[in-house]
């Protein structure tokens, strides 16, 4: 009797942990469903109460973002897949550059010892702990003078300054679980430091950086703080952009709803495309310690 109340109990237990499991999962992603529905719903629809859940699909939304169809030459759709194309060049280029630089820079703080090495490791990790309102007016008044302002390679010096200091962080950790022996076995065998480097550490750390890739292009893509005050209309990236979204009805709710649709796609491509070696790169370090 004993054993068959252990058994109920273990089973409410498990049931218990699956029913708080779905809980959280729909607090997660119902409002991620909900506005991958809301895209689709016509402004009429959008506003009806209570909320429809069978509607007629409407696709003007996205019309709007991509300057298509119906809405190819309306007020609402100007600009707003050229401020799409912004985010991806500036997210991409800036993500790629960040993780480049971070990597030399994590591992030369890895393997060798100099002077104010443990200063410029706080500066660098102090790059994270400002408010981008602590430095925009700085960053308005030199990329105004040096004609840097409301251009794609000054909105992607921000993306490679606002993350370098967060990649160079990480991949000193992955690089540190990386044992030094793996070199000097290389440099006894007549091979190069760079040669170690490049064909024996960095394929052991790839999963760090496809991890550091991603937390970087996240914050490069969702960045609005510097692309709202340094672009005014060429370099507008699209959160900028449709944080202002408006048409001759007002605010162009079905279009902002179909922007943040598209906002959330290159991010979930991103993840799946480094999906094998993320795992591996979230637990290196860890591991890699014991």
């Amino acid at each position: 009797m004993s054993r068959s109340r252990t058994t109920g109990i273990d089973l409410a237990a498990r049931w218990l942990f699956i029913g708080l499991l779905i809980l959280y999962t729909i607090y997660n992603l119902g409002p991620i469903f909900w506005l991958l529905i809301s895209s689709f719903k016509s402004r009429m629809d959008l506003f009806t109460m209570p909320p429809k859940i069978f509607f007629t699909p409407d696709l003007s939304g996205y019309e709007s973002v991509f300057g298509v169809g119906s809405a190819k030459d309306s007020a609402s759709a100007f600009g707003v897949f050229e401020s799409l194309v912004n985010s991806v060049i500036v997210s991409t280029v800036g993500t790629a550059l960040a993780v480049f630089l971070g990597t030399l820079a994590g591992y030369v703080c890895s393997r060798f010892n100099f002077s104010g090495k443990g200063d410029f490791m706080f500066f660098v990790l102090s790059t994270r702990m400002l408010p981008p309102v602590a430095v925009l007016v700085f960053y308005h008044l030199m990329f105004a003078e040096l004609g840097l302002a409301d251009t794609r390679f000054g909105l992607i010096l921000v993306a490679i300054f606002a993350n370098i200091g967060l990649a160079t962080w990480i991949m000193k950790g992955f690089f540190d679980g990386v044992p030094q022996e793996v070199e000097q076995i290389a440099i006894v065998n007549g091979y190069t430091r760079m040669y170690a480097f490049l064909h024996l550490v960095l394929p052991m750390v790839k999963g760090g950086i496809a991890a550091t890739a991603g937390f970087c292009f996240i914050f490069a893509w969702n960045e609005f703080a510097f692309a709202s005050i340094l672009t005014t209309t060429k370099a507008k990236t699209l959160p900028v952009k449709i944080s202002a979204a408006s048409g001759a009805t007002g605010i162009e709710w079905t279009q902002i709803c179909a922007a943040g649709v598209v906002l959330i796609i290159p991010v979930l491509i991103f993840f799946y495309l480094i999906r094998k070696h993320l795992l591996m790169g979230m637990t290196f370090g860890v591991l890699g310690r014991r």
